[in-house]
């Protein structure tokens, strides 16, 4: 049976270039399978899928579904596989809630290096019964009693308000210097003048007995062995000519590494930098190689007009080469089979073949169907009500216009009976070139 979904969305902008990011977001089911109540495994909605102007918007199956096996423990685990950003994986719940879109920034931890499981808060539950409340008793009754509104120790009771400006300098209760002992602000400046005039004084007076004393008062009586202007200014000179007055030269040179030798040294470590950094950016794009895109639900269609697949498309870039790979899971009246088509970027080549059985078969057993067709070409192969796998193959060469590879497909003769491409088929590309 159908099970509940929720839309996760996110937003993803690559730090270095504030442009929308690029890259795949995976997204598994922990355990992999869930099963409904009659066994049927469960189609959750995940898979592989490309950042498209750096967003995502995917419906996954809540992982508080009921009639889902197993009954608990059911997680989403969350993969980012950005161009030009850290790896990040995140396990995390998605409850129903009230099935409005959510954000994945909401549900997973921000920090890189966090624990996993990030659990979403949903709503309420109903209030509880209240507890037991203690017996009423008078002041003092004991410690489980609880003390009456009306006790005579509750008269008056209340909690003191902040009023430190009512007692400051023109509050309504200001408190006065002599109340507290301070000392007023006259008679704290008298004292500071009196003490600034006795200290000038005794300056004044010391100041004066050193000028008016004519011997020695420094002390300083015998002048030969004091340098002479000129004998200073010449060892001045001299040290300042000397290759190394201090010695400090010779201690840094034993020390620290040679200047040009360090600049050979720095040339070659930034070097080995740009080529590690080189090599993060080839992984990184390597990862981004092969993408899939995957059906996420059942497909009907009653007539023989091709049309897009609601599902199966995948961007590619100009002057690329890419193999093209497809599982289909399709089912219907042998007599109205299936055809199938593409619609690829302008001067784009593909060269494909059908890979299914001969048209008109009724046990999947028989011809393989493996004719070359161009982008222009339909061709169809047949299927039968039990169910058929058609594996279609190719290889795209995109000329100077990039845009989408378009998986098209109907009915070869129309019948009332739809043809069904079931949930689960997939187009996979590769970067060959």
């Amino acid at each position: 049976m159908a099970q509940p979904t929720r839309t996760i969305t996110g937003t993803y902008t690559n730090p270095t270039t504030q442009q929308p990011a690029t890259g795949r977001i995976v997204l598994a089911t922990l355990p992999a399978v869930w099963t409904d109540t009659d066994g049927g495994e469960i189609l959750a909605g995940g898979g592989t899928f490309e950042v498209v102007d750096g967003a995502l918007s995917r419906p996954l199956v809540v992982t508080d579904a009921p009639g889902v096996e197993p009954a608990t423990g059911r997680y989403w685990v969350y993969e980012e596989r950005l161009v030009g950003m850290p790896y990040r994986r995140r396990v995390f719940e998605l409850p129903e809630g009230d099935g409005s879109p959510i954000k994945i920034s909401t549900i997973i931890a921000a920090d890189p290096e966090q624990a996993g499981y990030t659990p979403v808060e949903g709503p309420p539950g109903p209030p509880g019964d209240a507890g037991p409340q203690p017996p009423l008793g008078a002041a003092g009754a004991g410690a489980n009693i609880a003390l009456r509104s009306t006790d005579p120790t509750t008269t008056n009771a209340r909690t003191p308000t902040a009023h430190a400006a009512s007692h400051g300098s023109g509050g309504t209760d200001p408190v006065a210097p002599a109340a507290i002992g301070a000392e007023t602000p006259a008679a704290a400046q008298t004292k500071a003048n009196a003490a600034q005039a006795a200290a000038e004084a005794t300056a004044a007076g010391a100041l004066a007995a050193h000028a008016a004393d004519t011997t020695d008062v420094h002390g300083i009586t015998d002048t030969s062995s004091l340098e002479t202007s000129a004998g200073a200014a010449g060892k001045v000179s001299a040290h300042a000519a000397a290759s190394d007055p201090h010695g400090d030269r010779a201690w840094a040179t034993g020390q620290f590494y040679p200047l040009a030798s360090g600049n050979a040294l720095n040339g070659f470590l930034d070097d080995a930098l740009l080529r590690i950094a080189d090599l993060e950016t080839r992984v990184t794009n390597a990862e981004a190689e092969t993408r899939t895109a995957v059906k996420t639900a059942d497909e009907p269609i009653t007539n023989n007009t091709l049309q897009d697949d609601d599902h199966l498309a995948l961007s590619v870039v100009a002057n690329g080469w890419y193999e093209v790979a497809m599982y289909l899971d399709v089912e219907g009246d042998p007599a109205a089979d299936i055809s199938m088509g593409w619609t690829v970027p302008a001067g784009a080549a593909l060269s494909w073949t059908e890979n299914g059985v001969s048209a008109g078969n009724t046990n999947n057993i028989g011809s393989i169907k493996l004719q070359r067709n161009d982008a222009a070409t339909a061709s169809g192969v047949g299927i039968i009500a039990a169910g058929s796998a058609v594996l279609p193959r190719g290889v795209l060469r995109v000329a100077g216009t990039g845009g989408t590879l378009q998986f098209r497909w109907a009915q070869t003769s129309t019948n009332a009976s739809p043809t069904i491409l079931k949930a689960g088929s997939m187009l996979k590309l590769t970067r060959i070139a």
